[in-house]
């Protein structure tokens, strides 16, 4: 690596790149059309003008720094910005949640992780991480080993330990609920499906709900890897359904199950009572 790519990517502050990503991209989508523009991304989700929007705002950002990195999108091909050898990549989802948004419901969001560049697709490895709000001005950032804020407000889970006594977010599209989460759904305090994989989430992060449970096999990296690392340094466990470390994706079209909690025991709890959601 030339001394000049060491001295820019050795003073990079990953909570400013991402706050000014969020304002940047939130106005692109906020000035953008709602409509499908009659094609389909890599996973074969349909593509709306805001997300190219939104993905175009995001990369210009990255151009302007000028800082090498990689940057994989889940609507664009992987690219290489700025001079030099890249340190880092960014895994994007610019709009998650577009269907809500598309239909003018609440919760979608940016989503980006910034990991190591040869790094797995998986939390630990996430060094900082952004979800922020498109309805809204409120970004959640998270550096490793530093917590996880909304702006300076430092954020922790709820520390909730008991299923029957939980706020649980779940995901049902596409999914028709087997015993095991069936049980798990009639046992809970609460139960929300929000369609957006990030903000439901980070809200564990927030403290506002005590877990989030994806048993389909369908969520991909983009959206799950920066909202994972706010729950850990929030205090919370992200684990697979049979409670052992989240498998690492090779891709952003490789699919995955997941548990967020914001305690280890109502992690542990929660695989418990899925059982045979085991995969």
């Amino acid at each position: 690596m030339d001394r000049s790519t060491m001295d820019r990517t050795a003073n990079v502050s990953w909570t400013d790149i991402l706050s000014a990503l969020h304002q940047s991209v939130r106005k692109a989508v906020l000035d953008a059309g709602r409509e499908a523009i009659g094609t389909r991304n890599a996973k074969g989700d349909d593509v709306k003008c805001f997300d190219l929007v939104a993905n175009d705002a995001a990369l210009a950002v990255f151009r302007e720094i000028q800082l090498p990195i990689v940057v994989n999108s889940e609507e664009s091909e992987p690219l290489e910005i700025g001079s030099g050898t890249p340190r880092h990549r960014l895994v994007l989802d610019p709009v998650d949640g577009s269907d809500n948004w598309a239909r003018g419901l609440p919760l979608s969001a940016l989503s980006c992780a910034v990991l190591p560049v040869d790094a797995p697709l998986h939390p630990d490895w996430v060094e900082a991480a952004l979800v922020g709000s498109i309805e809204k001005e409120t970004t959640l950032i998270a550096i490793k080993g530093s917590g996880a804020w909304c702006g300076k407000e430092r954020l922790r889970t709820s520390g909730a330990r008991n299923v029957a006594g939980a706020m649980i977010s779940v995901e049902l599209n596409h999914h028709s609920p087997s015993p095991g989460f069936a049980r798990l759904m009639a046992a809970a305090r609460g139960v929300r499906c929000y369609g957006c994989a990030s903000r439901a989430i980070s809200l564990v992060a927030e403290g506002a709900t005590d877990a989030h449970v994806d048993v389909r096999g369908r969520l991909t990296a983009e959206s799950y890897l920066a909202a994972a690392r706010l729950v850990i340094e929030a205090g919370g466990w992200v684990v697979g359904l049979d409670g052992a470390p989240l498998a690492a994706p090779e891709s952003l079209t490789d699919r995955v199950s997941l548990v967020a909690a914001s305690s280890r025991e109502l992690c542990d709890k929660i695989v418990e009572v899925l059982g045979d959601e085991q995969a």
